[in-house]
C-alpha cells in the first residue's frame, strides 16, 4: 500500500486486488460471487480474533437466549427479508424481553435516519424504541462529528431527512452533481438510485483529485425475498478496481459502529455488560460475524433467511475461516 496525504487527519491508502480477480457483474451477483468479493477484500477488513472454542449449532435463536445479556440483531436476513417478516422473529424477541436480555438492532442501512428504519420495522409488527436502533448513518455523523474532513462535504444516497454534521457545510449532490469537483470530501450512505452515470462521475472526480471518501455501508448486497439488492461496497469494489484509493468505512464490520452500540446496550441495562455475554446476530460472514469476533463480542450466524439460505455453510465457513460461536437456522 503507499500512502496519499491529503490532511493531517486523513491518510487516503491504496490497495490492490489479486492481478487476476475479476469483480462480477451486477446480473452475475449471487451468494458465492459475494463471498469472493469480500475475501479479495479482506487485506483492509478488521483482523479475525479466533477464541478456541467450539462453535454451538441450535436450531433456533430462542434455544440460545439463556447464554446472553444482550443482543445486537441485524436486520435484512435476520429481522425481515426485503418487505417480509422473517417467520417466528416477534416471538423470539419477545422471549428475549421476557427473560432480560436487552435489544439492539444495528443495521448497515444509512440511506434513512434511525427513526425511518424504526417506522418500517413498526410496519411489520417489529416494535422498537428510538433508543434501540443504531444505524450505521448514525456511526458515520457521530464519526464526522468528531472527525470534522474539511469541507465542503459532498452528500450522495440520501433518501431520508437532510444530512447535517456541525460546522461543516453538507452539500447534497443529487441537487446539482455540477458541485462534485467543488467538493473537499464525500460521504456516500447508500445506492437505492445509483446508476453507472454516477459511478463514473465519482470515479473521475477521485482519480483526477483524491479526497476523503466515507462509506457508511459497508453491505455488498442486502437480501431480499428474491433477489440481492445491490449495496454500496459493491460500487466501492469497483472504484477501488479502478485505482481509486480506500474508502473510509463506518458500519459493520469496522470498528466505530461497534463501539456505539456498546456504548448504547450499557445505557440501555443500566450496567456494564460483559463482551462475553452480548450476542451480534447476523446473516453475513464478513460484516455481522467477522465483526463481532473482531470486536470480542459472540457471534450468532443465522442461515436460513439471509445472504447464505442457499449455500452450503460449512464451507462456506471453511472458505472464510470466519467460524461464528454460534449456527441456527432460525429465529
Amino acid at each position: 500500500m503507499g500512502n496519499f496525504f491529503v490532511s493531517s487527519d486523513f491518510i487516503l491508502e491504496k490497495f490492490k486486488f489479486e492481478d487476476n480477480f475479476k469483480i462480477p457483474s451486477v446480473k452475475n451477483i449471487d451468494a458465492e460471487a459475494v463471498i469472493n468479493i469480500y475475501e479479495a477484500m479482506r487485506g483492509f477488513f478488521p483482523p479475525y480474533q479466533a477464541l478456541g472454542e467450539q462453535t454451538t449449532i441450535a436450531p433456533k435463536l430462542e434455544n440460545i437466549l439463556d447464554h446472553f445479556d444482550a443482543l445486537l440483531l441485524d436486520a435484512f436476513g435476520v429481522l425481515n427479508v426485503g418487505s417480509e417478516l422473517v417467520p417466528g422473529i416477534i416471538s423470539t424477541l419477545n422471549k428475549a424481553r421476557n427473560k432480560g436480555v436487552t435489544l439492539l438492532v444495528v443495521t448497515n442501512g444509512a440511506s434513512n435516519n434511525s427513526f425511518k428504519k424504526r417506522d418500517q420495522l413498526s410496519s411489520l409488527g417489529l416494535e422498537f424504541s428510538d433508543d434501540e436502533i443504531i444505524s450505521s448513518r448514525d456511526a458515520t455523523e457521530i464519526f464526522l462529528s468528531f472527525n470534522k474532513p474539511e469541507g465542503p462535504l459532498g452528500v450522495i444516497g440520501n433518501i431520508g431527512n437532510p444530512f447535517k454534521i456541525p460546522n461543516i457545510d453538507c452539500v447534497e449532490l443529487e441537487q446539482d452533481y455540477s458541485m462534485f469537483d467543488q467538493m473537499k470530501s464525500f460521504v456516500l450512505l447508500g445506492t437505492l438510485h445509483w446508476d453507472p452515470v454516477w459511478q463514473e462521475i465519482l470515479l473521475n472526480s477521485l482519480k483526477d483529485y483524491p479526497r476523503p471518501l466515507f462509506v457508511a455501508n459497508p453491505d455488498l448486497v442486502a437480501p431480499h425475498e428474491k433477489k440481492f439488492s445491490i449495496e454500496p461496497a459493491y460500487y466501492m469494489s469497483l472504484l477501488i478496481k479502478n485505482g481509486v484509493h480506500l474508502p473510509f468505512w463506518l458500519g459493520k464490520p469496522f470498528p466505530t459502529i461497534f463501539e456505539i452500540a456498546l456504548s448504547r446496550i450499557n445505557e440501555l441495562s443500566g450496567r456494564h455488560v460483559p463482551l462475553s455475554r452480548i450476542g451480534m446476530v447476523g446473516d453475513t460472514l464478513h460484516t455481522d460475524i467477522l465483526g463481532a469476533n473482531s470486536f470480542g463480542l459472540k457471534s450468532i450466524l443465522m442461515t436460513k433467511h439471509g445472504l447464505l439460505r442457499k449455500s452450503n455453510i460449512g464451507e462456506m465457513i471453511k472458505k472464510t475461516n470466519i467460524i461464528p460461536d454460534y449456527i441456527v437456522e432460525s429465529p
